[in-house]
């Protein structure tokens, strides 16, 4: 992971299910950053076909690659509280944390060139999920640059019409 590879699938996909089978999942839920492959897709499709479930909707957050970097990169993780801070959108001058005084640091997975090989992965892997969701029918892909305020309130209004 710190290099910016992929979990392995029987891993990942173990945990997903153990998830899923909790009692809490049993009316919805929204799964973040899985599948990240074709093959993790297609178990999960299965293993919710098994239950009498399905997927209603996968929404895709479109950004471009400079602006991943951009994002990722600048991320700071606080030594002490854990919080997490940007060089760039907090205005952060100085490598303390606001909140306790901690120090900052750069995690590994964050760095440029790890994120830059995130980003090929991405390609190879998980970018084909597009495509075997758009086939499906239910990709909704949502412009995912400027504020946080904005890219919520446009995701937030693509998934309303799927919204029970």
């Amino acid at each position: 992971m710190d290099r910016g590879d992929l979990v392995p699938d029987e891993v990942t996909i173990a945990m997903v299910r153990d998830r899923l089978s909790e009692d809490d999942a049993q009316d919805g839920f929204l799964l973040d950053g899985f599948p990240r492959n074709v093959a993790q897709a297609e178990i999960l499709r299965d293993m919710l076909k098994d239950w009498g479930q399905a997927l209603d909707l996968v929404l895709e957050l479109v950004v471009d690659d400079d602006e991943v970097v951009r994002r990722l990169a600048g991320r700071r993780t606080c030594s002490q509280c854990g919080r997490i801070w940007h060089v760039e959108f907090d205005d952060k001058k100085d490598d303390k944390c606001d909140a306790c005084g901690g120090a900052l640091f750069q995690r590994d997975d964050d760095k440029e060139e790890t994120v830059r090989h995130r980003l090929e992965v991405y390609q190879e892997q998980t970018a084909p999920l597009v495509s075997y969701y758009a086939d499906e029918g239910i990709l909704v892909g949502v412009d995912a640059t400027g504020p946080v305020e904005e890219v919520t309130q446009r995701a937030m209004d693509a998934i309303r019409p799927f919204l029970g």
